[in-house]
Protein backbone atom coordinates (compact mmCIF):
# COMPACT_ATOMS: atom_id res chain seq x y z
CA UNK A 1 0.00 0.00 0.00
CA UNK A 2 1.23 3.67 -0.94
CA UNK A 3 1.55 6.17 1.60
CA UNK A 4 -0.60 8.27 -0.41
CA UNK A 5 -3.35 5.08 -0.41
CA UNK A 6 -2.87 5.06 3.26
CA UNK A 7 -3.15 8.73 4.19
CA UNK A 8 -6.44 8.63 2.19
CA UNK A 9 -7.85 5.57 4.28
CA UNK A 10 -6.87 7.23 7.38
CA UNK A 11 -8.35 10.32 7.21
CA UNK A 12 -11.60 9.36 4.82
CA UNK A 13 -10.39 11.52 1.82
CA UNK A 14 -9.98 10.76 -2.07
CA UNK A 15 -6.17 9.55 -2.52
CA UNK A 16 -6.18 12.32 -6.07
CA UNK A 17 -6.93 15.40 -3.47
CA UNK A 18 -3.92 13.89 -1.29
CA UNK A 19 -1.32 13.56 -3.97
CA UNK A 20 -2.32 17.37 -4.76
CA UNK A 21 -1.66 18.33 -1.59
CA UNK A 22 1.23 16.37 -0.66
CA UNK A 23 2.77 17.46 -3.72
CA UNK A 24 2.20 21.18 -3.03
CA UNK A 25 2.91 21.18 0.18
CA UNK A 26 6.45 19.55 -0.62
CA UNK A 27 6.89 22.11 -3.46
CA UNK A 28 5.86 25.36 -1.20
CA UNK A 29 8.33 23.72 1.73
CA UNK A 30 11.24 23.58 -1.07
CA UNK A 31 10.54 27.19 -2.04
CA UNK A 32 10.09 28.29 1.43
CA UNK A 33 13.46 26.51 2.97
CA UNK A 34 15.26 28.03 -0.38
CA UNK A 35 14.11 31.63 0.09
CA UNK A 36 14.40 32.12 3.73
CA UNK A 37 16.39 34.73 4.88
CA UNK A 38 15.93 34.58 8.49
CA UNK A 39 17.99 35.22 11.26
CA UNK A 40 20.53 32.47 11.09
CA UNK A 41 19.02 31.06 7.49
CA UNK A 42 17.87 28.22 9.75
CA UNK A 43 14.11 27.53 7.76
CA UNK A 44 13.47 24.80 9.66
CA UNK A 45 15.05 25.42 12.89
CA UNK A 46 13.80 29.23 13.06
CA UNK A 47 10.73 29.14 10.65
CA UNK A 48 8.98 25.64 9.77
CA UNK A 49 7.32 25.23 13.39
CA UNK A 50 5.20 28.23 12.66
CA UNK A 51 3.52 26.45 9.21
CA UNK A 52 2.87 22.81 10.17
CA UNK A 53 1.16 21.34 12.95
CA UNK A 54 3.29 20.46 16.29
CA UNK A 55 2.50 16.52 14.93
CA UNK A 56 3.97 17.25 11.70
CA UNK A 57 7.13 18.81 12.51
CA UNK A 58 8.05 16.50 15.37
CA UNK A 59 7.86 13.33 12.56
CA UNK A 60 9.49 15.59 9.90
CA UNK A 61 12.49 16.07 12.58
CA UNK A 62 12.37 12.55 12.96
CA UNK A 63 12.49 11.59 9.45
CA UNK A 64 15.33 13.85 8.80
CA UNK A 65 17.40 12.68 11.57
CA UNK A 66 16.80 8.90 10.62
CA UNK A 67 17.65 10.15 7.61
CA UNK A 68 20.84 11.98 8.68
CA UNK A 69 22.50 8.57 10.24
CA UNK A 70 21.55 6.38 7.95
CA UNK A 71 22.67 8.27 4.55
CA UNK A 72 25.95 9.97 3.81
CA UNK A 73 24.32 12.79 1.59
CA UNK A 74 26.66 14.81 0.14
CA UNK A 75 25.47 17.94 -2.46
CA UNK A 76 24.15 16.49 -5.22
CA UNK A 77 23.25 13.33 -4.47
CA UNK A 78 20.14 13.50 -5.33
CA UNK A 79 20.70 13.39 -8.57
CA UNK A 80 20.79 9.22 -8.02
CA UNK A 81 17.22 9.62 -6.75
CA UNK A 82 15.89 11.95 -9.42
CA UNK A 83 17.03 9.35 -12.18
CA UNK A 84 14.50 6.95 -10.88
CA UNK A 85 11.83 8.88 -11.95
CA UNK A 86 13.22 8.37 -14.98
CA UNK A 87 15.33 10.64 -18.00
CA UNK A 88 16.01 14.04 -17.14
CA UNK A 89 13.10 15.52 -19.76
CA UNK A 90 10.97 13.36 -17.18
CA UNK A 91 11.56 15.21 -14.20
CA UNK A 92 12.63 19.10 -15.54
CA UNK A 93 9.46 20.07 -15.44
CA UNK A 94 9.71 19.93 -11.53
CA UNK A 95 12.83 21.97 -11.71
CA UNK A 96 11.10 24.50 -13.91
CA UNK A 97 8.40 25.06 -11.23
CA UNK A 98 11.95 26.91 -8.91
CA UNK A 99 11.58 29.49 -12.02
CA UNK A 100 11.24 33.09 -9.77
CA UNK A 101 12.46 31.50 -6.78
CA UNK A 102 14.55 34.25 -4.89
CA UNK A 103 16.49 31.77 -3.28
CA UNK A 104 18.84 33.19 -0.17
CA UNK A 105 22.24 32.98 -0.34
CA UNK A 106 23.93 30.66 2.04
CA UNK A 107 25.52 32.56 5.32
CA UNK A 108 28.59 32.00 5.74
CA UNK A 109 30.34 30.72 9.08
CA UNK A 110 31.71 33.06 11.53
Amino acid sequence: MSITTEVAEVIGSDEELVIEVISEFVLQLHRHALEYRGMNGDFIGEELRTHIPPQAFYHFLGFLDYFAERYDWEPGSASEYLMRLGLRDDWSPYRDQMKGWHVARRLTGG
